[in-house]
């Protein structure tokens, strides 16, 4: 299950992003260090360094983010 969702529901590019929060689609914030999820909400907003969710500050190389990618026509 965990393979799939890395192939299948990892958010990786700023368009992953933007279109999960214009849409208002929850994210998981996964950390890789103590296996499990330390968040899961809608994104406030986000920059190339970090993601707010719920008023928390998320390093982008620091955590796993997931939720639906962009799909493009």
């Amino acid at each position: 299950m965990f393979l799939t969702k890395l192939t299948d529901k990892t958010l990786t590019t700023n368009q992953d992003l933007s279109f999960n929060q214009q849409i208002g689609l929850p994210i998981e914030v996964y950390c890789s260090k103590r296996y499990e999820t330390v968040a899961f909400g809608q994104i406030e907003t986000y920059c190339e360094s970090f993601i707010i969710i719920n008023g928390q500050r998320y390093c982008r190389s620091s955590y796993l983010f997931f939720g639906h990618p962009f799909l493009s026509a």
